[in-house]
């Protein structure tokens, strides 16, 4: 498995699409950041003007409407450019860093691996919006594929959305084929009389309470599920669920496991004035721990 070093960030900073963003990226924010500033005054001069020209013809609702819209309009103009500021940074840094390690990196507009047959397991079936971004896949030695990714997920109840999950979710082929699916989600207390599947049965680690009272396991036959879920799987589980929630999927091929956690692979944000290669750390960091933690589960759960 791939292990990122200070050999592979240099590497990255002089690779020719990154080098010629790094140089250019201080210009480009300092020219976001006016635009910003200007197209934010300029909708709150206007939407002023609105509410004014309103309140005069006796229609102040109408006016205070119309001079959200128009802020509103003003704010979304000055982001954009801080946004393309970012990605234009961003794609390169993640196509090269992948390139140059066997991987192939999609930002958007891919099918996420092994969620489809992970979804209503681990989620529900009741999911009123999923989003899946930034995708790095690749194939091990052995010709085995893996990938990991971002999600948000969220279900609506009324007029309120519910997160359901949001952040990391790493993807695997196992080495040997089973006959089973074993399925671990957070405790859910009082709702644990549910199953995720329908003819699965609880299985119960009572040698370590820590685990049992984090996280619940189901699956069709109970010493597959035992055998499995040694101490490493536990420990690695308890180690991702400090960060969010963390769900986890074995099929009889595949692995999904989706630990809850901030967005990552990100230059960061255009209003601070951070050092191009500062930014080009973190999200080489990113790639870097994501890779950490899909070996040590491949190690576990493959």
């Amino acid at each position: 498995m791939i292990e990122l070093g200070e050999e592979q960030f240099n590497a990255l900073c002089r690779a020719g699409p990154v080098s010629a963003e790094l140089g250019a990226l201080d210009d480009k924010r300092r020219g976001a950041v006016r635009h910003f500033w200007m197209s934010l005054i300029g909708g709150i001069v206007f939407a002023g003007a609105t509410v004014a020209v309103f309140a005069g013809m006796d229609l102040l609702w109408l006016g205070l409407v119309l001079g959200v819209i128009v802020f509103a309009i003003g704010l979304a103009l000055g982001m954009i450019p801080m946004g393309r500021v970012g990605g234009a940074l961003k794609q390169p840094v993640l196509d090269t860093l992948a390139g140059q390690n066997g991987l192939t990196f999609m930002q958007t507009g891919f099918d996420p691996p092994v969620y489809p047959d992970a979804r209503k397991a681990l989620f529900g079936s009741w999911l009123s919006s999923q989003s899946f971004t930034d995708l790095f896949h690749g194939m091990d030695p052995e010709g085995k594929r893996f990938a990991f990714y971002e999600a948000y997920l969220a279900r609506k109840s009324g007029k309120s959305t519910q997160v359901v999950f949001s952040g990391q979710v790493y993807a695997f082929q196992r080495r040997t084929r089973s006959g089973g699916e074993i399925v671990v989600v957070p405790d859910r207390g009082l709702f644990n009389f549910f199953k995720p599947v329908s003819g699965m049965e609880r299985v119960r680690f009572e040698s370590d309470p820590e685990f049992e009272k984090r996280f619940e396991v189901y699956a069709f036959h109970a010493h597959e599920a035992l055998a499995l879920i040694g101490s490493d799987v536990r420990r690695k589980l308890l180690a991702l669920r400090q960060a969010g929630r963390v769900f986890a999927y074995v099929g009889p091929e595949d692995v999904l496991v989706a630990a809850g956690a901030k967005n990552k692979f990100e230059p960061g944000s255009m209003f601070r004035a951070t050092a191009a290669e500062a930014r080009v750390r973190t999200m080489f960091d990113d790639v870097g721990e994501a890779l950490t933690h899909l070996r040590a589960l491949k190690a576990a759960l493959g």
